[in-house]
């Protein structure tokens, strides 16, 4: 094991709160697929050394739920698009610079935008609404029949 990937499971079962947030967001950007296996390989440890980490408007443990979500997508053998709609913190664009979609189209902004996004793995197509209230969030909607 890496000792970038060991260091981010130590975090992980360190049951310090702030080691756990860290390695949570570190897990939700990380796009190494031996790294995800790696750590999705210790999923039930992981799940039994976590614990809600609370937060203010948008709750820490949200980030815990989305890299548990994404080790679980990599250990059932899921493609990273399945995260979209589960969660509302994918950028369009900044998963279109990391290579993982396409953003084929978008409507002129106003107070929010629209997105069409497809999958550059699976070729999955999304219907993508950027919205604002006390932060900036992305709702991922699946479009037609291709699988994610």
């Amino acid at each position: 094991m890496s000792e970038t990937v060991n260091d981010l499971l130590m975090d992980l079962l360190s049951r310090d709160t702030h080691r756990v947030w860290s390695a949570a967001c570190a897990v939700n950007v990380l796009r190494d697929p031996p790294a995800l296996t790696t750590l999705a390989e210790h999923l039930p440890e992981i799940e039994r050394a976590t614990e809600d980490l609370g937060g203010g408007l948008f709750p820490n443990n949200e980030r815990l739920r989305q890299a548990i979500y994404t080790l679980r997508a990599q250990r059932d053998g899921l493609c990273r698009c399945w995260l979209y709609p589960e969660f509302l913190t994918y950028a369009p664009l900044k998963e279109q610079e990391a290579g993982d979609v396409t953003v084929l189209s978008s409507d002129p902004p106003d107070w929010h935008m629209d997105y069409h996004c497809r999958c550059a793995h699976c070729g999955t197509e999304y219907k993508v609404e950027q919205r604002e209230g006390h932060l900036t969030w992305w709702k991922w909607l699946k479009l037609g029949d291709g699988a994610s």
